[in-house]
């Protein structure tokens, strides 16, 4: 399959499908509930769903079905040790990324499918039924919606530049550029960072589920992610399941040298 130093064009390229394909019908039962569903909140203030539920038991049984000695990680069901616990991978699940949006019948969700090996994203997926939009990595390179990109991360700030932020960045964030927009999802901001149509994104908070797949696409492109503090992200901390230590912003490297002098986090 994928190994430590370079990945198998052609072993590469069957993940990938068969990822999309459980993705895809994760995307049915996503449809299935659209618009038909009501939520609970967690301790953390977050959503959950029946189909967040239903989608991570599906996916996480993909999985052990077809790479039983690896490890998993998903947002509802914690960290398991799927198989081998010193497996070097290990599979990240978010059913719904962007719960909130999927309640209240908007279309920036998505469900998120990452693969880390000894703890680096290596494999990402991020698909939006609602819009049948879907991102991914294979051993070619990054698709987006059967069209290659290569370096289409954007350096600057453009005519019509904006930042990818979350729905109450401006409460928490001072944010010193032009435009801002929500939306949806982390997963969203970060692979319409990737694919060029946001310039950056701003996520104030983060768990590992969140950021393996949309990582693993921006990095092939050229981007980034790093905390506000400068330091690059560090996925070996966030293992355990717990929260980022910091606000994170995602681009261009060069951008994102400038970014950070222009988001400040407001005292609450």
């Amino acid at each position: 399959m994928l190994n430590g130093h370079h990945e198998n064009k052609v072993e590469a390229t069957e993940l990938a499908a068969e990822a999309i394909a459980w993705a895809r019908q994760a995307g049915q039962i996503a449809m299935h509930y659209f618009n038909n569903v009501s939520a609970s909140y967690k301790d953390d203030n977050s959503c959950l769903t029946q189909a967040d539920l239903e989608i991570e038991s599906f996916l996480t049984q993909q999985i052990r079905t077809a790479y039983p000695d690896h490890q998993l990680i998903g947002e509802e069901g914690g960290q398991s040790a799927n198989g081998a616990p010193t497996s070097p991978y290990m599979w990240a699940i978010d059913p719904i990324d962007g719960t909130t949006a999927f309640v209240q019948g908007l279309p920036g969700w998505g469900i998120s499918l990452g693969l880390l090996y000894n703890k680096q994203p290596i494999f990402g997926l991020f698909y939006m039924p609602l819009l049948n939009d879907l991102t991914y990595t294979n051993g070619s390179g990054i698709y987006c919606n059967n069209n290659h990109l290569s370096q289409s991360v954007q350096p600057d700030w453009g005519r019509k530049g904006f930042l990818a932020v979350t729905a109450g960045s401006h409460h928490d964030f001072d944010i010193n550029v032009l435009r801002s927009r929500a939306l949806g999802s982390i997963g969203a901001n970060l692979v319409y960072t990737a694919r060029g149509t946001a310039t950056a994104a701003l996520i104030p908070k983060a768990y590992l589920w969140d950021l393996v797949a949309g990582a693993s696409i921006l990095n092939r492109v050229g981007g980034e992610l790093r905390y506000l503090s400068g330091k690059k992200v560090n996925y070996d901390e966030l293992f355990a399941g717990g929260l980022a230590p910091e606000p994170i912003i995602a681009g261009h490297p060069e951008l994102l040298d400038k970014l950070q002098a222009e988001i400040r986090p407001r005292r609450q």
